[in-house]
């Protein structure tokens, strides 16, 4: 930049060789003390770039210290005249203090020329809300010292030292490649449409707590017992945004609270930057984006998406095209979308959902799929493992600072100042974490949707991971071992294609989740640690990423420590019931009775994810809402607990508003929406994601059988008297009609099991002839059952949704069909009554009466509060015309 180049010199051999070639500075481009000192150049492969700000001056202190924020990207141009892209490593932090010019950078390469730089950033600067925050790296020698010191997966956040070696010795050329990639997918935006934003972490962590209130809104005094915050209230000024050409007409999304202002703000940066397809077009300038066109929403979407990306650790970076592109060409493949071909860094649905993710907003998503379920999880995983490497590496690097300050106060008596400052209990500096360790909670449904994340994980993570216990996570969590005999049995060779036959017909959906080539236990609970920037010693082989011994080759990387205890875990991977079952004990006095034991593990989380909602739904939702609700709570524990270190929200029992929610399913339930209301409370606002059904998409359209379909509207004046008020309607209404003319081959098909015991109950009382089919009945009960609703011996069999999601029976002898409540998913209505007539030959209805023979029928009863499932069923436009209508019958 400011100094001619000079010939470079071979560098020397070995590791402890180049840590002294470090230090004594005799190879690389050396600079003299004074220009160094004018141009802010440091020396060795990378730069600095010059003085960004008086307000980055302000963040060094008299004594060196700095601010432990991290930077924000920084920009390199090509010496060929390309477009200028951001760095993406976040990690890579660089300081404007004189003593850390000293330090050589492995990592990066600086090119280009320092003045057309220089006025880039200029411009840049101009447009950008928020100045990029100083960090300061620690001493090479510092370095080289930790590099030496051997390994501590298991030791706590808590102000301990962790042997670590920096990652900021990557390959340039990774760099220029990341770097490259945002520019591929921005071109065409213009330079300042990806602006120079704050790192997301720093925003959101750093924020102050929220202020307390002397009276509630309306007036009346605040309990004592309760604290009323100062919140704006983020649900209020909740709106639809634009996703025009980005996603399909039918998706809506909605913002809300601070993610709501960023689109707005973005939307008109956008607006004034983007070059129109004909010179004339004029669009106008609203913050709604309705009158913008496709192609400022597909560049405002992007440039949302690309500025925290910058962010991201390039130990993710690295690896994130190529485990995405899968997911990516698969989906172009489906519907064709330019955007996404490969070379985009997202998909736009990832698009939509990353700006939100990456800020820790709350997100709601309710449209998941097979076809998007890949890159949904992807990209939440790449978001838990920034997290997670971000507040470890920062942890790290502040237990060294610490460290040296300590020894530097024993060693210079005379200079106090320093001890003074670092037992300063009114300096935030040093407030990285939270009681306890772990930051992240993930639930799963199964075993095997566990297993697919965790190595979702590690492909991310490429060759620097190095995981311990993998063998062992893929006995228990992986694909069961299939027992190959060798037999030449006909018998059981048979046995074993009608199997497959069987299996086949239960759909995709049913085997990813309980096919024979899955794990689907429901009760497990894993801890997950990580470790940054751990020196790969050649005395420990571990199991890399593709599955082969490391003997070591002194790189840097990420250990993975799996099965690890929760007090020293990162990441908690576990069913809804299996945490349940460690959060909670029997109570003596009364066994009906559950109280909470240890907790603590859980006050700290930062992010929870709950996948797969809509299976956790069918398996029992108040485990769910039991495992929320002990999120972020005051610990009771506090010895082990350094609190010079926690941050202040947490000490002023603030936790939940900063910790990140996501819901994901594939269809909203008032128990998911619900849940997500009560327990969304973040200070950043909200991202609600959903899909209307066309008419032509209604599940409805599946059916294949020529049958009378009739929805029955059932009145009812609250939530809470649906279910009476249904079972009312079938007593005084259908089940009377059904004794008079002894109707037989009727199904049943009831989505609670609370409501089948009801209807259980009530066909007992009326001394109706009946079977039952539930998830809870044993083998031979259900064969025996379904047996005599065939051969007609059994008038009714009564069929639950639970026992139909699980087990997937295909119900023979069914000829008349009632629907006591709308069944979850919308595939399950076309299923149920496309069996209808299914096993009843021609001879066997002969032998019936005419009773029996009367025509097909469908009778489904539904309220006004199940508009989401008659939404999935008949259509969004159809069902507001069937729950508004003034007919109660359809």
């Amino acid at each position: 930049m400011g100094a001619s180049k000079s010939k470079k010199k071979n560098g020397p051999k070995g590791k402890k060789s180049r840590a002294k070639a470090k230090l004594d500075q005799v190879w690389g481009e050396h600079v003299d003390a004074e220009a160094r000192k004018a141009s802010k150049v440091r020396i060795g492969k990378s730069r600095l770039l010059p003085a960004a700000s008086k307000e980055n001056d302000r963040l060094t202190t008299n004594d060196g210290d700095v601010n432990m924020g991290r930077s924000g990207g920084k920009y390199h141009e090509h010496g060929n005249g390309k477009k200028p892209s951001y760095d993406a490593r976040a990690d890579m932090g660089s300081s404007d203090d004189d003593d850390s010019d000293d330090e050589l950078d492995e990592g990066m390469n600086g090119f280009g020329n320092g003045g057309s730089l220089a006025s880039l950033l200029k411009r840049i600067r101009h447009h950008s809300d928020a100045g990029a925050s100083a960090e300061k790296k620690v001493s090479a020698e510092s370095d080289a010292e930790e590099a030496e010191s051997s390994e501590d997966d298991d030791s706590s956040d808590n102000g301990r030292n962790h042997s670590s070696k920096s990652l900021e010795s990557d390959e340039s050329e990774d760099e220029m490649e990341v770097a490259e990639n945002i520019q591929m997918a921005g071109k065409g935006i213009g330079d300042d449409v990806i602006p120079k934003v704050e790192d997301p972490y720093e925003a959101h962590f750093s924020k102050p707590p929220l202020p307390q209130l002397d009276s509630l809104p309306n007036g009346h005094p605040k309990s004592s017992s309760s604290k009323h915050l100062q919140l704006t209230p983020l649900v209020a000024n909740i709106r639809k945004v634009n996703t025009k050409n980005l996603l399909s007409s039918s998706t809506e999304v909605q913002m809300s609270g601070p993610l709501l202002d960023l689109w707005d703000q973005s939307f008109n940066s956008v607006n004034d930057c983007v070059k129109y397809s004909k010179p004339d077009e004029k669009t106008t300038k609203s913050t709604n984006g309705k009158d913008a066109s496709p192609q400022q929403i597909q560049y405002l979407w992007r440039a949302l998406a690309l500025a925290p990306y910058q962010h991201i650790k390039q130990v993710l970076t690295r690896n994130w095209t190529s485990v995405n592109n899968e997911a990516l060409t698969q989906r172009a493949k489906k519907d064709g979308n330019k955007m996404t071909a490969e070379g985009n860094v997202f998909s736009p649905l990832q698009m939509v959902l990353y700006p939100a993710v990456s800020r820790y907003a709350d997100v709601l998503l309710t449209m998941e799929n097979r076809q998007n379920r890949d890159e949904i999880s992807q990209l939440l995983s790449m978001h838990v493992l920034d997290h997670v490497l971000t507040s470890r590496t920062r942890v790290q690097r502040h237990n060294r600072r610490i460290k040296e300050l300590t020894a530097s106060s024993e060693s210079q008596t005379a200079n106090a100042d320093n001890s003074t400052d670092l037992l300063d209990e009114g300096d935030d500096r040093w407030r990285d974490q939270g009681y306890t360790r772990p930051k992240v909670l993930v639930l799963f449904p199964t075993r095997g949707t566990c297993w697919i994340f965790v190595k979702q994980m590690i492909r991310l993570l490429g060759d620097a991971a190095m995981v311990d216990n993998m063998d062992r996570f893929d006995e228990e969590y992986g694909p069961p071992a299939m027992s190959e005999d060798g037999s030449d049995d006909e018998e059981e060779d048979t046995a074993r294609v009608r199997r497959k036959a069987i299996l086949k017909q239960k759909g995709p959906e049913w085997n990813e989740l309980f096919g024979d080539d899955v794990n689907d236990d429901d009760d497990f609970k894993l801890g997950m640690s990580l470790t940054p920037n751990v020196v790969k010693s050649a005395g420990k082989k571990r199991r890399n990423v593709a599955g082969n011994a490391d003997n070591g080759s002194g790189a840097s990387g990420v250990s993975v420590k799996l099965f690890a205890e929760f007090y020293r875990s990162d990441i908690i991977l576990s069913s809804p019931i299996g945490l349940k079952m460690v959060t909670t004990k029997k109570d003596d006095d009364d066994e009906d009775e559950e109280t909470p034991t240890d907790v603590d593990f859980l006050s700290s989380i930062d992010i929870c994810l709950v996948t797969r909602s809509d299976v956790l739904l069918m398996q029992n939702w108040d485990h769910v809402n039991g495992v929320l609700d002990c999120l972020n709570q005051q610990p009771k524990q506090i010895s082990d607990i350094d609190f010079s270190r926690v941050r202040n929200y947490f000490l002023e029992g603030q936790g939940a508003h900063w910790r990140q929610l996501i819901l994901v399913s594939s269809f909203a339930d008032p128990h998911i929406l619900s849940t997500f209301r009560r327990h969304s409370k973040n200070v950043e606002g909200q991202l609600k994601i959903k899909k209307k059904i066309p008419s032509d998409k209604a599940s409805i359209c599946d059916v294949m059988v020529r049958v009378k379909q009739v929805f029955q509207r059932v009145t009812c004046q609250s939530v809470t008297e649906v279910g009476s008020s249904r079972l009312r309607y079938f007593s005084d209404h259908v089940l009377p009609k059904l004794m008079r003319l002894k109707q037989k081959h009727t199904l049943i098909y009831i989505q609670s099991y609370f409501d089948f015991v009801a209807v259980r109950n009530l066909l007992l009382k009326r001394e109706v002839d009946f079977v039952s089919v539930t998830e809870y009945a044993r083998i031979s009960e259900v064969s025996r059952g379904r047996a005599r609703f065939l051969q007609g011996r059994k008038d009714i069999m009564l069929y639950t949704g639970r026992a139909h999601f699980f087990l997937r029976h295909k119900i023979k002898g069914a000829r008349h069909l009632i629907f006591f409540g709308l069944p979850e998913y919308p595939e399950f209505y076309p299923a149920v009554v496309n069996m209808l007539n299914e096993g009843l030959s021609d001879k066997v209805q002969e032998e019936e009466d005419d009773v029996s023979r009367m025509p097909m029928s469908s009778l489904a009863l539904y309220s006004k509060f199940d508009a989401h499932q008659l939404e999935r069923i008949v259509g969004t436009s159809h069902c507001d015309r069937l729950v508004r209508g003034e007919k109660t019958s359809y």
